[in-house]
């Protein structure tokens, strides 16, 4: 089973959504952002999204290419 993190979207930006989500090797980290709670989970394969990107002054990921 494989697991993908993509870039936030126009919505997700425009609501100034946050990142809520961390990859360390095949686990995914969740983290709630009200109570600070956090769930991880194990997956065959994990793919974050966000490589090849650089965090602006907003907080936002911008393709870096």
């Amino acid at each position: 089973m494989a697991v993908r993190v993509r870039p936030f979207n126009s919505r997700e930006k425009q609501l100034s959504g946050g990142c809520i989500v961390n990859m360390d090797g095949n686990k995914t980290i969740i983290r709630h952002n009200e109570n600070g709670r956090i769930k991880d989970f194990a997956f065959d394969y994990s793919f974050w999204s966000h490589d090849g990107y650089r965090e602006s002054e907003d907080g936002y990921l911008c393709n870096d290419g």
